[in-house]
């Protein structure tokens, strides 16, 4: 009786727990149902923004809220059912199991709260998770809506009617209405503070511009004195000339808060219309300021593009005219939204400016192509190569025909947008360029640390070496040209959506396209080629800034240098090739599955391809033979050329290629003459008549070596008499060259002369009589 009691007590507890689960589950805190809540609330406001894209903006920074708070509370979750698991299993070891009944069942208890917490907070980050990807997804084709939109085509006489017959007669009443909201509103003080601003904007313009031309002159005059190089000065002088644009932006803005503390950035606005003017104006003079730091088209001794005056004044006053026309465009188009103008006006201004931007860029283009190449004059630091222009002129003339064709078919929102985008892209590429050759001109040599003072007492604070400083500022520099680089990229793609609202172009990249996108749009090959892709590009770049600019400052020889290099690109390589069969769903660990598979056959078929590859890679870790020796293999002489992971290429003295397996570089004799020391001596054999003198002979064949410029003079030549035969005296010379690679021709020199001389002196040579 006692055990059925008991066992009715434990179903009993049994049930009420499974009806207390529910409950439990249900009885939240407030920080769950507020998450609960806010999903809802935001999932609704949503679908009533869904076609206003700076409504969703603000949706979509809400998720993301959301998704931090729901992960955060998945945590905290996840860290009680840990706790009370451990406090179950120690409940579990007791010795007294009845004196802790009580206690386990409290613990299982809470942790089948926990739990349901648990899956509550994880349905919460799905909700939440699900609710971005909607909000991206309706921003997406809101975006395409509204960038596809078909309008009224120039080429139509529907369009003109509508604009002079409707649109252009209503201006008046629109402009009347304008000013009678303006006297209802008292927004003269508005209007008064925008202009105010503008003036202050210029004046702040002008001073920094005075300010800027004294600051060149006096580092013209510096950088003559100290011997800086045209290119750090053409650098320094195009970063005050960024200083002088960028200045009054942030005073502008400082000013425009200011004046107004109750700003209203809603469309229509006079705020906002005072927001646009101030913001195109900051763009235009920030661009003007970097296409000038760029071209210099007044000095080209800073000129940071290799082509002469005529094409750099094209360059610059061609891209400051399409940003006026930009700007211009983009502040009439607020002013129709606040004027309430009909859209068709709106969209004739469009078409306009439009249609300039691309006259303006084909005929700079035009008269660009017919421009005389620059003068290679020593003044121009050739930062850039000109070339870079005729390299995008295809891309430009591709915008220039796209955008022309789309305002003209009716697509008006796509041809502005091209050609706003070209003109944000263009110079947001040049304002990288300019920052990527400040940043390549950071690097010093050894010999700069120690003519430089303030270097050399820095060595001398924190005693490190000239040299270890210099390869410090090489790796800074590679650091900061990389992530200029990386930077750069994600400020073109951001933009694509900056014409709708988003500021912040590292946030939301391409409309917040993530690799599960890329994979749905693309397919699993298409992003495995483009992985493949960026994986060599990758790797290319980082081999040749090795090869270029960090190992050449090393103490490593040329050989060393091309085994770092070779490694490097060959684990780059490998490494990409990896990640790309991932992307196609191939687990790294199968392809150790199928080389194990694979082994028997490469065993028998492939041995010798294996057994050269395993080879190479030994040669390139041990290096017996370094890029640059002069070796023998199996009775053939070069110079090694190159080193792959197959075969050894070897140049020969008579100008052809010696293909050789790196096998027979393990397995057989090797001659290498250069690997411990450099230098190489030259043995040339005489033989000489018994009668000849030997001090005379002696003279002539010392005199000889010593004078020739490709003997060493240390060790110095020397002439032995190896043998006296019965043919005359046998005698061999012995030198040391400074130029290994013209052995052969330093011997046919020698002999040539000492024939001369021979002959003058009466010596004359031995050898077996004829037959």
């Amino acid at each position: 009786m006692r055990l059925l009691g008991t066992a009715l007590l434990r179903g009993l507890i049994l049930l009420v727990l499974a009806l207390a689960l529910p409950a439990a589950a249900q009885t939240d805190d407030p920080r769950r149902a507020e998450l609960r809540a806010g999903i809802a609330s935001a999932r609704a406001e949503a679908t009533r923004l869904q076609g206003e894209f700076k409504g969703l903006l603000g949706v979509r920074d809400r998720a993301e809220g959301l998704i931090a708070e729901a992960k955060a509370l998945r945590q905290e979750a996840e860290a009680d059912r840990t706790r009370l698991q451990g406090q179950l299993a120690e409940i579990g070891r007791a010795a007294v199991p009845d004196a802790v009944g009580a206690e386990k069942r409290q613990a299982e208890t809470e942790l089948a709260q926990a739990e349901a917490r648990l899956r509550q907070d994880g349905q919460a980050l799905r909700a939440a998770e699900d609710l971005l990807n909607a909000v991206t997804e309706m921003r997406r084709s809101l975006f395409a809506r509204r960038l596809l939109a078909v309008s009224p085509s120039p080429l139509s006489p529907g369009f003109w009617g509508e604009l002079l017959d409707r649109a252009v007669p209503q201006v008046g009443d629109r402009l009347a209405e304008l000013g009678k909201r303006v006297d209802e509103n008292a927004l003269d003080e508005d209007i008064l503070g925008v202009v105010v601003l503008l003036l202050l904007a210029l004046i702040l313009y002008g001073i920094s511009r005075a300010v800027g031309r004294r600051l060149a002159r006096r580092w013209r005059r510096f950088t003559a004195r100290a011997g800086i190089g045209p290119r750090r000065a053409a650098a320094v002088h195009a970063l005050i000339d960024l200083g002088i644009a960028v200045a009054p932006v942030p005073a502008a803005i400082a000013l425009l808060i200011l004046l107004d503390d109750s700003l209203d950035f809603s469309p229509g606005s006079p705020d906002s219309l005072a927001v646009r003017v101030v913001g195109s104006a900051a763009g235009v003079l920030l661009g003007n300021g970097i296409l000038r730091a760029m071209v210099a088209p007044r000095d080209p001794a800073v000129r940071l593009l290799a082509v002469d005056d005529g094409a750099a004044r094209i360059v610059h006053r061609t891209g400051t005219a399409m940003l006026l026309v930009y700007a211009a465009n983009l502040v009439f188009a607020e002013f129709t939204v606040t004027a309430h103008f009909a859209v068709v006006i709106s969209e004739a201004a469009t078409i306009l400016a439009v249609l300039a931007c691309c006259g303006l860029l084909a005929g700079a283009l035009v008269r660009l192509a017919h421009a005389e190449p620059p003068d290679e004059t020593p003044d121009m630091p050739a930062a850039a190569p000109a070339g870079m222009l005729g390299a995008l002129a295809p891309l430009a003339w591709a915008v220039t025909v796209s955008a022309a064709a789309c305002v003209l078919l009716g697509f008006t929102a796509l041809g502005g947008f091209l050609i706003g985008r070209f003109i944000v892209t263009g110079v947001l590429v040049a304002l990288g360029w300019i920052v990527l050759i400040c940043v390549d001109t950071l690097p010093v040599g050894a010999d700069d640390v120690v003519r430089s003072p303030r270097l050399a007492k820095l060595c001398r604070t924190f005693t490190i070496r000239p040299g270890t400083l210099a390869l410090a500022s090489i790796v800074v520099s590679g650091l900061l040209h990389a992530l200029v680089v990386g930077a750069m990229a994600f400020v073109v793609i951001g933009p694509w959506n900056l014409a709708y609202g988003e500021l912040n172009p590292f946030q939301d990249a391409f409309l917040g396209t993530t690799v599960a996108d890329l994979r749905g749009w693309l397919g699993a090959a298409g992003l495995a080629l483009l992985t493949f892709g960026a994986g060599v590009l990758a790797t290319r770049l980082a081999t040749g800034w090795l090869d270029r600019r960090f190992l050449p400052h090393t103490r490593l020889d040329a050989g060393a240098r091309y085994s770092v290099i070779t490694v490097v690109g060959y684990g780059g390589l490998a490494l990409t090739l990896v990640t790309s069969l991932g992307q196609l769903g191939v687990n790294p660990q199968s392809l150790t599955v199928i080389a194990g598979a694979l082994s028997v056959g490469i065993g028998f078929g492939l041995q010798s391809i294996v057994s050269n590859f395993v080879s190479g890679l030994i040669v390139l870790a041990e290096r017996p033979v370094r890029v640059g020796d002069l070796v023998t293999v199996k009775g053939e002489e070069g110079r090694v050329k190159k080193i792959s992971v197959r075969s050894t290429l070897i140049a020969t003295s008579d100008r052809t290629d010696l293909v050789v397996p790196n096998t027979d570089l393990i397995t057989s004799i090797v001659r290498n003459k250069t690997l411990t020391d450099d230098s190489l001596r030259l043995r040339v054999p005489l033989i000489l008549d018994k009668e000849t003198d030997i001090e005379v002979l002696h003279e002539i064949l010392l005199k000889v070596a010593e004078r020739h410029p490709n003997v060493a003079q240390s060790p110095a030549p020397t002439a032995l008499l190896m043998r006296i035969g019965e043919h005359g005296l046998e005698y061999e010379v012995r030198c040391f060259l400074i130029d290994l690679a013209a052995g052969d021709a330093t011997r046919s020199e020698l002999n040539a002369v000492w024939l001369t001389l021979f002959r003058r002196a009466g010596i004359k040579l031995g050898g077996p009589p004829p037959a």
